[in-house]
């Protein structure tokens, strides 16, 4: 009777511990795939919302927003090589892109808390709600939130930069026009 027990304690034991390793495995790959994705995406947007017009002419009116804003743009107006990103164009970009890489099996939150035009600069938070329905399956339990849910949150901070410095893309604009 005593070996038979030891022999239900370690039974016991290996499977709450495949469990545990089964949960955690699956929130580390999963948050891992977020944070990457989360990382070329907002490269990728930050890239393609870069507004054209400022970098060959200087920064101006760009056609998209309605309105200035002064608190987000910290460069001088009408010095050509400067990069900025356009602020709709990178929200717009940043959801479309997020939207085709991600598990469609999670619920995702995404804030933007700071995005500078010039210097081009973002902020992203993104939480993912991941569910472990495979819990209450395994132990019977209802449907409480807090069993079968968790929410994982990561941060980015991404600044463009370019190879070429302002005064050096000056130069090769003064050269190409003098035709040299």
């Amino acid at each position: 009777m005593n070996s038979s027990m030891w022999g239900v304690l370690f039974l016991a034991l290996g499977i709450t511990g495949i469990v545990l390793i089964n949960i955690f495995g699956e929130i580390t790959i999963q948050n891992e795939q977020n944070y990457y994705s989360l990382k070329e995406v907002t490269k990728a947007a930050m890239e393609d919302a870069v507004d054209e017009y400022a970098l060959e002419n200087g920064i101006g009116y760009d056609g998209v927003t309605q309105t200035a804003y002064p608190e987000y743009m910290h460069c001088e107006e009408g010095v050509p090589g400067t990069v900025r990103i356009i602020k709709e164009r990178f929200v717009e970009l940043f959801i479309l892109k997020f939207s085709e890489s991600v598990n469609i099996n999670n619920d995702y939150e995404i804030v933007f808390n700071d995005i500078d035009e010039c210097p081009p600069k973002v902020t992203v938070t993104v939480t993912s709600s991941q569910n472990f329905s495979m819990i209450q399956r395994v132990f019977g339990l209802g449907g409480s939130r807090e069993v079968a849910d968790a929410d994982i949150e990561n941060i980015i901070h991404g600044v463009l930069e370019t190879e070429k410095t302002q005064d050096d893309g000056i130069a090769e604009d003064r050269a190409e026009r003098a035709g040299a």
